[in-house]
């Protein structure tokens, strides 16, 4: 449509005004107009720069500081292993019982990426499962091949040194086997195209303002973690067969787990081989106890298949609520025993 403007002065003027408000009312009918970007000016930037989204971690509802594939390591436990390395950066951290009484760990990284996690040890078929229910590079080295036959079965993405020896590295200063380690960002080359982001399965909530002193979750007679509250945390100690206490800092660089949530899971666990290798059963149901943001509860859980992921609920039914950082999931026989620790 052409609009000719004749005549001077006054005139003119109107109708070039009535011209822009037409275009106006034309260009705000076919749809909604673009939202303004959000600008803010913090210090050093000029005024008007536009301000990134925070992402947040759907795992610890916190800030991602590098996002990249989930990758899950199997990490020892034994005492010759430690203090390891990178757990204080883990978005999640299982700890499950091992051969001989002692556990070990399966730390899930998605929003950090720590320079140092280790020392890496074998596959154990429980933990390929949990690898996949998140979708992540599973890192190991080696294992019976009862053990690593899962990982292929169920299509995990296998990072196992023994293939791809280029992402891992030894440290002379220990002795093997308790000397293997690697990084986040090493594993993450193993594929071409990251791997999809986990979905968020919780909602949040703040710490409350009467926080339980703390959990002691004992395995068996000679091994027990406990967790006791400090300031907006909780600290992570592990009890040895003569009660003694050790809260371990990274062997990097000092820094210890500030632990929001800790999810306590019973599982059926029985010895199936002649090596004292475990089947724990993890697709099912079951009891679980909880310390979230400094509540303790109970209720269940329930893993309906191989494909289906694991969900803690509260004893209403209803999807238990974390709080805003790391928690650690500690899988224990169906007969072990949890106590809520008292306020001194």
């Amino acid at each position: 449509m052409h609009l000719a403007v004749r005549g001077r002065g006054a005139t003119a003027v109107a109708l070039i005004a009535m011209l822009l408000a037409f275009t106006s009312a034309a260009v705000a009918g076919c749809g909604s107009p673009s939202p303004a970007p959000v600008t803010s000016n913090p210090p050093g930037q000029p005024r008007g720069t536009p301000q990134l989204p925070v992402l947040l971690s759907p795992i610890t509802g916190k800030p991602i500081v590098k996002q990249g594939s989930p990758v899950a390591v199997s990490v020892d436990n034994f005492p010759n292993a430690r203090p390891e390395s990178g757990l204080a950066r883990a978005d999640l951290v299982y700890e499950v019982l091992s051969e001989g009484g002692i556990t070990r760990y399966l730390a899930l990284f998605h929003s950090q990426a720590p320079s140092v996690v280790g020392p890496v040890r074998s596959a154990r078929p429980y933990f390929a499962l949990l690898a996949k229910e998140w979708g992540a590079v599973f890192a190991h080295c080696g294992g019976d091949p009862k053990d690593v036959e899962p990982i292929c079965e169920w299509n995990v993405v296998d990072a196992d040194e023994f293939k791809h020896g280029e992402l891992y590295w030894r440290d002379k200063s220990r002795e093997a086997p308790f000397n293997l380690y690697t990084s986040v960002d090493n594993l993450r080359k193993i594929t071409s195209d990251p791997l999809h982001a986990p979905g968020k399965r919780y909602e949040f909530q703040d710490w409350t303002d009467k926080p339980v002193a703390g959990l002691e979750i004992r395995y068996g007679r000679e091994y027990a973690v406990q967790y006791k509250h400090a300031g907006k945390k909780y600290e992570r100690w592990i009890l040895d067969g003569s009660r003694e206490a050790w809260a371990y800092g990274d062997r990097d660089t000092n820094e210890k787990p500030e632990v929001a949530n800790v999810i306590v899971q019973f599982a059926r666990s029985r010895v199936a081989y002649s090596d004292g290798g475990l089947v724990i059963d993890l697709i099912g149901e079951g009891k679980s106890a909880y310390l979230l943001g400094g509540r303790y509860s109970e209720g269940t859980w329930k893993k309906e298949s191989l494909d289906k992921p694991t969900f803690f609920y509260t004893a209403e039914g209803k999807k238990i609520t974390l709080t805003p950082g790391q928690t650690w999931i500690q899988i224990v026989p169906e007969d072990a025993r949890v106590t809520v620790l008292e306020t001194k």
